[in-house]
């Protein structure tokens, strides 16, 4: 896991200085080693986690061995053995034992080709040093970043956002068109929040010719859309579900033997969930070395669960304690380190519990996100839209019956029930804002992927597979993104084998059956796990942290309102912003004042240490 950055464009003198503001912003990343390479259009640069062939061979940035190519780097390809061995009998020589050497030898050899060929996380860029031609790819489910930004010719290039803004001429400005999707969606769907910095999607390309901005292009290898296969989809109907548990028990294992890869210390996080808990079991099985890590949260506290965990794997787990004080001290610096508005209060404890493993020695951290999306974890999302749909379509002479009793009763005409029909709108102004707060990319992808189960005949169950597999586009990326900024903020390389590319494909093809029912969600997964955890740990109500961490930012006060960001850019009154607040506190709390210190540091220049001295103490 690292950093990169880069410009391309026409040399200046000041160009290895603004390389240099870059990688300054990048050092917690990756705090072994840094190296830069200028060269003809190209500045690039590279801040190194040493995770696979700790020497000073796979420094970055690697060139070919005609000294033709360039590669800059971050992330981790768990198949690069496989790769390796498939390149050397293909009569290529390697000089190192690491994974960015195999990824530079892919790409030469098989071209862009050689995406479809990796499983792994990554976001990196290659640079043809004789011709001037240069491109960049981003992982299938957008783990590792990547953001661009064009700016007086020049293309600039960065794992985060904070490392572009240093090299501008100029402050960026919030893209005010944007707050309707971070207040209706809490994020913005390609986290492209300041003008002219772009965000590459996942699983896309982008690449220039002859060094020249003006050429960039993007164009997609992957959509999550491709996952569906109607032959594998029938053959896994076709099975019995105990062999379908056994196929999951494989793929899952196999999934986290290879994360497990690696020449540093390699820990797990343990919530006391379903899913970070199995995903420990599997990997204590595997390497007994692994160690574990729990944050005890004062008001919500879930410890005596991971306990139990504990003592059913037989293992020690270290405790970080997470309180109201801790968590208002390292609020500001987390946005900070998540380049965005916090979506979610998870980053506090995510970074303090990366920090407290990197204290123990540990490089790698493994996380239990993506087992929701891919298989049925999240009620309001799919099981209650599951049974909404087969009672509409049940019921549907009883909703025409209903509609027309309306029509004759009150003059109005309902497409569906509604309580908060809004006189001064002719149209559910929800509705509207669904369609084009956006751009249409939900619908588009929500589309793309109810095509993509065509073959599923019940239309309830094509419904809520396609939204699930959109999830895996949609709702993941603000949940990896977060995972990104908040554990490399302590310089902790966090990797998730729940989206393995494997996984995923399981995932995407087994029953609707084996993920949910009408009262019942991760069916599959829950059985898998009672295979290898306690009943208790397995069959309990997960409790949330959002509330009491919104609680905790609500103490701070309306001060930061006062002639703040948020005001003096006319984005949104004090008055304004106290109305959203008082009227759905646990949504808007996080976004708002998220927003307000987001835009002081990222469009004013005001650094954390200067906003935690003055609003928090």
């Amino acid at each position: 896991m690292c950093g990169i950055a880069g410009l391309i464009g026409p040399a200046g003198t000041d160009t290895p200085a603004r390389l240099e503001a870059m990688l300054e912003r990048l050092v917690h990343r990756g705090p072994d080693h840094r190296g830069t390479l200028v060269d003809g259009p190209f500045a690039l640069g590279h801040q190194r986690l040493s995770i696979i062939d700790v020497s000073a061979a796979a420094h970055q940035p690697m060139l070919s061995a005609d000294g033709r190519h360039a590669l800059v780097y971050n992330g981790e390809l768990y198949n690069y053995r496989a790769l390796r061995d498939e390149l050397r009998d293909a009569g290529i020589a390697f000089r190192t034992d690491s994974d960015t050497e195999v990824v530079l030898a892919a790409w030469l050899h098989w071209g862009a080709d050689c995406l479809a060929r990796f499983n792994g996380m990554f976001a990196f860029a290659v640079a043809d040093l004789a011709t001037g031609d240069w491109a960049a790819a981003r992982d299938r489910f957008g783990i590792k970043p990547l953001h661009y930004a064009v700016v007086d010719g020049v293309l600039l290039f960065a794992s985060e956002v904070k490392a572009i803004t240093a090299a501008l001429p100029a402050p960026p400005v919030f893209r005010r068109e944007k707050l309707a999707e971070l207040l209706l969606y809490r994020e913005a769907i390609r986290q492209d929040l300041l003008a002219d910095i772009h965000t590459l999607e996942p699983g896309h390309l982008l690449h220039l010719t002859g060094g020249d901005p003006a050429t960039l292009a993007t164009q997609h290898w992957f959509h999550v859309s491709d996952l569906p296969e109607p032959g594998r989809a029938a053959a896994l109907a076709r099975q019995s579900v105990d062999a379908r548990l056994d196929a999951l028990e494989r793929v899952l294992q196999e999934s986290v033997e290879r994360h497990l890869v690696s020449d540093v210390p390699v820990g797990s996080l343990c919530s006391g969930g379903v899913d970070s808990s199995l995903m420990t079991a599997f990997a204590c099985r595997l390497r007994p070395d692994v160690s574990v890590y729990h944050v005890d949260i004062a008001d919500h506290s879930e410890r005596r669960w991971a306990e139990q965990v504990a003592r059913h794997l037989d293992i020690d787990i270290h405790y970080d304690r997470l309180t109201r004080e801790n968590y208002l001290a390292g609020y500001i610096e987390a946005i900070w380190y998540n380049d965005a508005p916090l979506t979610h209060p998870q980053n506090v404890p995510i970074a303090r519990i990366s920090a407290l493993a990197r204290e123990h020695g540990c490089k790698v951290l493994l996380a239990g996100e993506g087992a929701d999306e891919g298989f049925g974890g999240y009620d309001w999302r799919y099981r209650l839209r599951w049974n909404w749909l087969r009672l509409a379509r049940r019921t549907g002479l009883l909703a025409r019956l209903y509609r027309k009793g309306v029509f004759a009763l009150t003059g109005l005409w309902l497409e569906r029930p509604r309580h908060d029909f809004i006189f001064r709108a002719w149209a559910n102004p929800t509705d509207v804002l669904e369609q084009v707060a956006d751009g249409g990319f939900r619908a588009a992808l929500e589309r793309d992927c109810r095509a993509a189960y065509g073959f599923i005949q019940d239309a309830a169950d094509r419904e809520v597979q396609a939204a699930m597999t959109a999830d895996y586009r949609d709702y993941i990326g603000a949940i990896v993104h977060q995972q990104d900024r908040a554990s490399m903020q302590a310089g902790i390389e966090s990797r998730v084998p729940f989206l393995d590319i494997e996984v995923a494909r399981l995932a995407a093809n087994l029953p609707r059956a084996d993920k949910l029912s009408r009262r019942e969600s991760k069916r599959l997964i829950k059985t898998l796990a009672l295979r290898h955890l306690p009943r208790a740990v397995v069959e309990r109500t997960k409790i949330g942290f959002a509330s009491p961490a919104a609680d905790y930012v609500r103490s701070l006060g309306d001060a930061c309102f006062a002639d703040g960001f948020l005001a003096r850019e006319g984005i949104l009154t004090p008055a304004e912003t106290q109305a959203l607040l008082t009227r759905d506190p646990a949504n808007f709390t996080h976004m708002l004042y998220g927003l307000e210190f987001w835009g002081r540091m990222f469009c004013w220049g005001q650094s954390p240490a200067e906003l935690n001295a003055r609003f928090i103490g």
